[in-house]
């Protein structure tokens, strides 16, 4: 099992989040081991591929807000800018808007594969934001 502390810290239970909802006999182990060793991960990820992608965005967008803060400026003078629903935000603004979407979809019971995923403005906003998580 693999731990995730921003998934931890959300209190969603280590058994349900990345792939720990196998257990580590299954049949089928070595073929993920061997999945892993040639892809970096293995097919699992994929079999729910809307939650695994939301669990590695919150995560990757939580430890890039720890860290980013120190080394580039992410709001006030001298931040990036984007528009979200008619309103200037700045970078600080749109992380959160991203972290808090992600936040909400992963901590709804009941959620499915069905039409729970990140807002089309979200989705805009992302694309947006994408290019400039760096320092």
């Amino acid at each position: 099992m693999q731990r995730n502390k921003y998934l931890d810290d959300l209190g969603i239970p280590l058994k349900n989040y990345g792939t720990n909802f196998i257990a580590d006999d299954d049949k089928r182990a070595d073929t993920w081991k061997k999945e892993r060793e040639i892809y970096g991960f293995d097919g699992r990820e994929c079999w729910n591929l809307d939650r695994t992608f939301l669990e590695w965005l919150y995560s990757r967008f939580m430890k890039y807000k720890e860290d980013a803060d120190k080394m580039i400026v992410l709001s006030g003078p001298g931040s990036r800018d984007f528009e979200y629903k008619g309103k200037t935000i700045d970078q600080a603004e749109a992380i959160d808007i991203v972290l808090e979407e992600c936040k909400t979809l992963l901590l709804d019971n009941n959620y499915n594969m069905s039409n729970k995923y990140l807002s089309k403005e979200t989705m805009i906003l992302l694309g947006e934001l994408m290019p400039c998580m760096w320092w």
